[in-house]
């Protein structure tokens, strides 16, 4: 195969798989505890006959940018964000792990009590939590669960948040959109992750960073195929002056 050509090609798919990463994050910039995408690619040179001067690319697997995105203020009881490093545990659902962690904080109750992060529920360090009725709830900055029950007076604790910091090196991002370890293990409570209650993380992806490097990305791929355009004719005069 003409190496320039090849090289040409490879050069433009990986662009490609680039420009959908960067449209993923693009499409995540207004959801709660989103962590941008970040895809690279290294160059390497192939081996054996016929390929010596012909060079690819290896994507690398895609990391997140843990970066912390901006609180939101909601002043909803319910609505807890991390400060610093760490995540929130939720309970896995059919063929998922047994624990998916997330950084967005933003739970709902259903008629039974149970708090949910959207279709999963949320974990407490004894299980799924459930909240009794109450008048009044509250999340400590350590992850204390309380709540004032109907027609009481005192503050009762029904449970904690199960709360685990992992190094961000050993999180991945599962196809739920939430993190799973690599080791495929279960995280292990951390009590020195710290919370805010009435706050929301926002996304930490940057909408004009991500259009400027969609529109980057836009034009390396048109070089390639103009790349690809030139060597296919280089090709061609090679065939006619082999025929001459």
């Amino acid at each position: 195969m003409n190496p320039i050509l090849f090289s040409a090609a490879k050069g433009a798919e990986r662009t490609m798989l680039a420009q959908h990463v960067r449209a993923n994050n693009l499409s995540h910039a207004d959801t709660v505890g989103f962590k941008a995408l970040m895809e690279h690619s290294t160059p390497m040179r192939l081996e054996g006959s016929g390929f010596l001067t012909s060079v690819t690319s290896r994507t690398n697997s895609s990391i997140n940018n843990f970066a912390q995105g901006e609180d939101i203020r909601t002043e909803r009881p319910l609505d807890v964000a991390i400060n610093g490093d760490g995540f929130i545990t939720l309970e896995g659902i059919e063929d998922e792990p047994a624990e998916l962690y997330t950084r967005a904080g933003n739970f709902r109750l259903d008629g039974n009590g149970q708090l949910y992060l959207g279709e999963r529920r949320v974990m407490s360090t004894d299980g799924p939590m459930v909240l009794p009725d109450f008048e009044f709830v509250s999340v400590s900055s350590n992850g204390l669960v309380s709540i004032t029950p109907i027609g009481g007076e005192a503050s009762l604790e029904v449970g904690a948040l199960k709360l685990v910091k992992p190094e961000n090196e050993q999180m991945t991002m599962h196809a739920s959109g939430h993190f799973v370890p690599k080791g495929g293990q279960v995280l292990a409570e951390d009590f020195n992750v710290q919370i805010r209650s009435g706050y929301l993380e926002a996304s930490n992806v940057s909408s004009l960073e991500e259009l400027v490097s969609i529109m980057s990305l836009t034009r390396q791929y048109e070089m390639q195929i103009e790349v690809m355009a030139s060597a296919d004719e280089i090709a061609q005069i090679g065939n006619k002056l082999l025929k001459a």
